[in-house]
Formats: structure tokens, C-alpha cells, sequence
């Protein structure tokens, strides 16, 4: 048995090790997301008076998985001046919402004034500097 063990890992322990870091990277990286009850619910926060940036992603799209760090980074930096709400479109609402706007891709970004119109929209990798912008644009 201890023979066979240390066999496999003589000859496996690499791989191993690489779906371990992988598994391990995933973990780091998914997006948990919000989660709201019903599209009246969501509606209601996106028109709370702040400026609101919204992202639709979904946990097996790469590219949302490599910015997740300057999503999160874009929200510590906004911190008091806008809400950062992320949709998964395999979650209903989300996928409600993202139907409603017309989202055929992930991720996508919308940044939405205080009353909860749409002032800017980017399809793809997020662009930081003109989220900010815009955030800036729909502040009070």
C-alpha cells in the first residue's frame, strides 16, 4: 500500500499539485455575487439616489475571473461614493436584468446615476478609468 502511495505520487505528483493550485486559484478568484429575491427588489436598489455600478459576470468566464481583483480594487477605491453590484446571469434575477438590457456577453458594466438611468455601458474586460469617470459624472 505505502509502495503504490508513493508510486502514484512519484509519477502523478505534479499533476496533482497543478489541480490542486488550479482548484485552489478558482476558490480565490469566483465571484460570489448579490443575490436579490425578486427584479422589484433589484430595481429598487439601483434607484436608492448612488450612483451604481453593475456588473454581470458568470463564475466560468475567464475573463471576469481575471479582473475579479480590479473589480474588487474599483470598489475598495469607490468605497462611499458608488455600490458595486455583481449579477451572475445563471442566477434568475440576473438573468432578468441582463435580458431586460440587452446583455449578450460577459462581463459587462453599466453605470446607472442615482435615479437608476443607465450613463455609461462597456461589453468585455472593464475598462477602471472610465468607470470612474463616469461614476464621477453621475455623483450629485
Amino acid at each position: 500500500m505505502k509502495e503504490n502511495l508513493l508510486r502514484f505520487f512519484k509519477e502523478d505528483g505534479l499533476t496533482v499539485l497543478i489541480v490542486v493550485l488550479i482548484v485552489a486559484v478558482y476558490a480565490y478568484l469566483r465571484t460570489p455575487g448579490d443575490t436579490f429575491a425578486s427584479l422589484t427588489e433589484l430595481d429598487a436598489r439601483l434607484a436608492a439616489g448612488q450612483p451604481t455600478i453593475v456588473e454581470f459576470y458568470a463564475n466560468n468566464c475567464s475573463i471576469c475571473l481575471l479582473n475579479k481583483p480590479k473589480v474588487d480594487q474599483l470598489e475598495r477605491d469607490l468605497s462611499g461614493q458608488a455600490t458595486v453590484l455583481r449579477l451572475n446571469v445563471k442566477d434568475n434575477v440576473g438573468l432578468a436584468l441582463a435580458t431586460r438590457w440587452s446583455v449578450n456577453g460577459v462581463p459587462t458594466f453599466f453605470v446607472l446615476n442615482g435615479a437608476g438611468d443607465v450613463v455609461y455601458a462597456r461589453a468585455g474586460a472593464p475598462d477602471i478609468e472610465g468607470l470612474k469617470a463616469a461614476v464621477a459624472a453621475a455623483h450629485p
